[in-house]
């Protein structure tokens, strides 16, 4: 049997400022390598002077911050999409879990809300996840709530489970995972009306194209895949 690996990541906070708060996992059978696929992406990264030991936020990229605010649009969506490629052709699957907090009276509801969706997941899944030999679970540590829930659902589900502390700039799988958590936002702001930023519209050009080019392919890659 081989290991599966777990790249977690998150969008949103407990406070009061983001409108959704959601938790990404990526699932990859480790014995299926992505090393082809992560060599490609490096090479184009490299054409792009990006370094390839750089890691890739989505967000930033989209929103036009950080180490992003001063690259032209051209760049950041090539970037943007090479990454996203990257993500269409390796062989993951991810599942992510969405609160719009407003459902949620205060941090332990939603910490509750999504404690039993992760529950019910694992439970309605445990003959796949009982397939392989270990789990293995890659996180930053950046939210207080998802190490929680790693360590208390998670473990409690699954036996034979490595919880590892890493810097997304060393797992391209880190990276995708924030990717999803970006267009899976971008999925909840378009269909519940909560409205898209200036920067994510002009990003994106229009819903319509974002919905086109990369909600629908992301969508195949949603655990269990078709």
């Amino acid at each position: 049997m081989s290991d599966l690996g777990i790249f977690i990541d998150e969008s949103g906070d407990v406070g009061s400022n983001s409108e959704f708060y959601l938790i990404t996992m990526i699932l990859h059978d480790q014995a299926s390598s992505i090393e082809q696929q992560e060599q490609k992406l490096c090479y184009e990264l490299d054409l792009l002077d990006v370094h390839p030991e750089e890691a890739v936020h989505s967000g930033p990229i989209v929103r036009k911050e950080d180490e992003w605010k001063d690259v032209d649009l051209e760049k950041r969506r090539k970037v943007f999409f090479k990454m996203f490629s990257f993500m269409r052709l390796s062989p993951i699957s991810y599942k992510t879990f969405s609160v719009r907090k407003r459902e949620c009276a205060d941090r332990f509801a939603l910490r509750g809300r999504l404690a039993n969706e992760l529950g019910s997941f694992l439970r309605d899944n445990l003959a796949f996840f009982q397939g392989f030999e270990s789990v293995i679970v890659y996180y930053d540590n950046g939210q207080a709530l998802v190490t929680d829930l790693i360590n208390t659902v998670l473990c409690a589900y699954l036996t034979n489970v490595d919880v590892r502390k890493i810097a997304p700039s060393e797992y391209r799988l880190s990276q995708t995972a924030d990717m999803v958590c970006t267009l899976e936002l971008m999925r909840e702001k378009s269909e519940n009306g909560a409205g898209m930023s200036k920067s994510e519209l002009i990003f994106f050009e229009s819903r319509r194209r974002l919905s086109k080019v990369f909600l629908k392919t992301l969508k195949g890659l949603e655990f269990p895949k078709s």
